[in-house]
């Protein structure tokens, strides 16, 4: 069965055009191949059980005072890194 396809045009920033092309090849697929799917997963995303569950206990953290919601995530990142500059 062939799935029917919609011909469109875009824009981007040609350094982005230039990082697909290159990941595209690295898998040895098409460019067009590469964003389709790319965007596929992108719209697609179901979060795990696993995941679920981390975002309710956050959840629950917050609700009771234990947890504070992420405001501003460059300082939630250096808070990641340790001393040494590397991610804990």
């Amino acid at each position: 069965m062939i799935k029917e396809k919609k011909l469109t045009s875009i824009r981007i920033d040609k350094n982005l055009y230039l990082r697909l092309q290159m990941a595209a090849k690295r898998e040895n697929r098409s460019l067009n191949n590469f964003i389709e799917t790319a965007l596929y997963e992108s719209v697609s995303y179901e979060p795990n059980e696993e995941t679920i569950a981390a975002m309710e206990e956050v959840q629950e953290m917050i609700k009771n005072g234990t947890g504070k919601p992420i405001k501003n995530i460059r300082e939630f990142l250096e808070m990641m890194r340790d001393e040494d500059g590397e991610e804990v």
